[in-house]
């Protein structure tokens, strides 16, 4: 691995812990007799994990309890929630064994963007004097979309000597259609649970279940069409060849 990727994920790291500390320090569960059953639910749930084509990396459903978290939770709270499905999402029933490093990467990285996101969510929205769980939930699915792409992107980019800029969008590009229809699930959950973790919890669990099986087939169907576009190119230049005739 270049140097540049290893000083990067050592300071996405060195962040992440800052964030930890703080929710250590800070620690103030509102209701754990809530708090827990959500929270295993939403470990088990990461381990439903998409894996994006050409990149070395997955996405799950985790990041929709993050939002429903960012109405419900206290901010350790919903931070724990990030770090505790990403690392169900690196460590369970990986095709081949994972590197320190990334798993490292991962754990750091959706902690920084749960951090951000309920930071951003709520300031703005106290800021705007908005007393809105939708505009809270929109600000922090902005937030968190944009930072873990770009972050993924950077360390991909990194990595793999590749331009951030190509990275970026093939990566916005799989995972915008499926963080998007999650936010909106999310929304719909907290709106018609009225606040009520419980409500939320039932109504996100077999939605992002259907969601999350037909991405999978979308991306198996776009996959298989892009092996076989290429079969004809090749069958169509070893036809046009001169050992072809």
């Amino acid at each position: 691995m270049p140097s540049l990727a290893k000083v990067y994920i050592a300071m996405i790291t060195a962040l992440a812990s800052a964030v930890l500390v703080v929710v250590t320090s800070r620690w103030s569960p509102e209701n754990l007799g809530h708090f827990v059953p959500f929270f295993a639910l939403a470990t088990l749930a990461s381990a439903m994990k998409i894996r994006l084509p050409g990149f070395k990396t997955t996405i799950s459903i985790n990041f929709v309890f993050v939002l429903i978290g960012l109405a419900l939770f206290s901010f350790g709270e919903t931070v724990l929630i990030g770090l505790g499905g990403a690392l169900v999402q690196s460590l369970w029933k990986t095709r081949n064994r994972p590197e320190p490093a990334q798993v490292l990467f991962n754990a750091a990285c959706l902690t920084v963007c749960t951090a951000a996101a309920f930071w951003t969510s709520h300031a703005i929205a106290t800021m705007l004097g908005l007393n809105s769980v939708a505009a809270m939930m929109v600000l922090g699915a902005c937030v968190y979309v944009v930072l873990n792409t770009g972050l993924v992107s950077l360390v991909i980019s990194l990595a793999e000597e590749r331009p951030l800029g190509e990275v970026w969008s093939s990566c916005y590009e799989w995972t915008f259609p499926y963080f998007l229809v999650g936010a909106a699930v999310a929304g719909l959950a907290s709106a018609a649970g009225h606040g009520t973790h419980l409500g939320a919890t039932l109504l996100v669990v077999p939605t992002m279940y259907f969601v999350y099986v037909h991405y999978r087939m979308h991306i198996v169907r776009a996959v298989l069409d892009s092996i076989s576009s290429v079969s004809r190119e090749n069958e169509a230049l070893l036809a046009g060849s001169p050992s072809g005739r």
